[in-house]
């Protein structure tokens, strides 16, 4: 097999004498979808008044005069630190807009890109500049009437050197005095001066794999940046002990293997255009599961270029996992592609399972029409928020998706997840694909393997490989279902 890249594909081709490991999963090529688009309706906002500009803030039509304080989370770290700090940081916002939260993220440098925001100590006109940025950028954005999510306050991430008393001072000056908003402040350090008060601060020692802080009653904003941080102290200490300190933002992390997905082979519900239900797979189906199984052995198991960091520990089948759900299509597919890589193990997950229809499930598009000509029409209206009766919406399939998903960002292991359209959508979207309520309208064909890697700023490159098409595809009856 061969695999052919371009700008807008990668293709795996079957025809190249049987080589192996050619694809170097570092320098893989994303691919763009045009995508048909319906009329997706935004969430109502809080209230309705709209301010222009945060100099009304002073004034009763103020948006958030009778909500909950905006948050301002201020995030510094000691030189050693820095590129944990940073790669936090990235990681956090991605995973808050992920569910649906409105937040955004400055950092205090010239260039978005640093790893070292601009110094207190030696070069203070430029600090103060550029917090002053950073502050009245995020004040501009409370006052824009951004949309809001479960949590309903808006959250401004600064990266900045605010790690001692007096640069917190400084940058309390620069907050508008005529407005509440909640402050919590993070550092990064590799150790942590046990007798140092802890006020509306978490403090985190990467030597330790340790945090602490103070409790924070004003917005769950902060219980849940605190427990995604905790989650996270493994990753980032891995990042402290084993990657440079210096680098291209752009490089791909060495220390941690990328993480693939497919879809499960063609079922006979494709085939039928039914929703749902547990179908097996089709004789092309299973071909698809050899298929699949036939690239991870050839491009993954004994790929020296995805593991660059291994180790003579590694055996050949002990670090990787292949994940499922609990229907039998994805383990049909999975078992294959487990022989190759951990001796047959298949871990399955409910939370893998497909989005769940309700009172659609088992049924053929035209008989959905048929029976509940109404349903189509509120989907359409908003894809993302439309719950199936009896059954789920995208929105559910995300709360259901998040422990795992925080699993998975944060495994040291090579995880192969297969699953279903709906399903890889949703967590596709959180590894590098296109927000939700756009990933909603994406294809996810059957034949592909994704594969996740992460840079070193924390921001997750996804590319996708299509695998070439079936042996048999001229006899094969064509699928008609199109997808959820």
């Amino acid at each position: 097999m061969l695999l052919i890249s371009g700008k807008e594909r990668n293709v795996y081709d079957e025809d190249n004498g049987g080589s192996t490991n050619t694809i170097d999963f570092t320098k893989m090529i994303g691919v763009e979808h045009d995508l048909p688009r319906e009329v997706v309706r935004a969430p109502p906002f809080l209230t309705g008044s709209v301010v222009q500009r945060y100099e009304a803030l002073d004034t009763g039509l103020y948006r958030f005069s009778n909500a909950t304080n905006p948050v301002f989370i201020f995030v510094s770290s000691d030189d050693r630190s820095s590129m944990c700090a940073r790669f936090f940081c990235t990681r956090f916002v991605h995973f808050f807009r992920w569910k649906g939260e409105s937040i955004q993220f400055y950092v205090a440098s010239a260039n978005f890109l640093d790893h070292k925001p601009a110094d207190f100590e030696t070069h203070r006109e430029e600090w103060l500049e550029q917090n002053r940025r950073c502050v009245s950028a995020a004040v501009d954005y409370f006052a824009s009437d951004p949309k809001l999510g479960f949590v309903a306050t808006p959250v401004a991430l600064v990266y900045t050197d605010c790690k001692g008393k007096d640069t917190q001072k400084e940058i309390m000056k620069l907050l508008p005095h005529d407005r509440v908003f909640l402050i919590r402040w993070v550092y990064f350090a590799e150790d942590w001066d046990a007798t140092e008060a802890v006020d509306r601060c978490v403090m985190v020692s990467l030597r330790r794999q340790t945090l602490r802080g103070s409790r924070c009653n004003g917005s769950i904003v902060c219980s849940d940046m605190t427990s995604f941080l905790n989650a996270m102290l493994p990753v980032l200490h891995q990042i402290y002990s084993k990657e440079p300190c210096d680098g291209a933002p752009g490089d791909t992390l060495h220390s941690f293997p990328p993480v693939f997905f497919t879809r499960h082979g063609q079922s006979e519900y494709n085939l039928e255009d039914r929703l749902g239900g547990n179908p097996d797979l089709t004789e092309a189906g299973r071909q698809d599961a050899e298929d699949i199984a036939y690239f991870f052995e050839h491009e993954v198991r004994t790929n020296e270029r995805l593991f660059a960091n291994r180790s003579e520990s590694w055996g050949e089948n002990t670090e990787f996992e292949v994940w499922c759900s609990q229907l039998r299509r994805t383990q049909s597919t999975a078992q294959p592609t487990a022989n190759v890589l951990c001796g047959g193990r298949v871990k399955t997950f409910k939370s893998l399972n497909e989005i769940h229809a309700g009172i659609c499930e088992d049924m053929t598009n035209e008989e959905v029409k048929l029976l509940y000509p109404f349903i189509q029409s509120f989907r359409h209206m908003d894809k993302v928020g439309f719950r199936y009766p009896g059954g789920e919406s995208y929105g559910d399939l995300v709360c259901r998706l998040t422990p795992l998903v925080i699993d998975l960002n944060n495994c040291a292991k090579c995880v192969v997840i297969v699953a279903h359209q709906a399903v890889l959508r949703t967590m596709l979207s959180f590894f590098g694909g296109r927000p939700v309520d756009e990933a909603v309208h994406a294809p996810c064909p059957q034949r592909t393997v994704w594969v996740c890697t992460t840079n070193r700023l924390g921001e997750p490159q996804l590319a996708e490989i299509s695998l070439s098409r079936r042996r048999k595809d001229e006899a094969s009856s064509p699928a008609q279902w199109e997808g959820w």
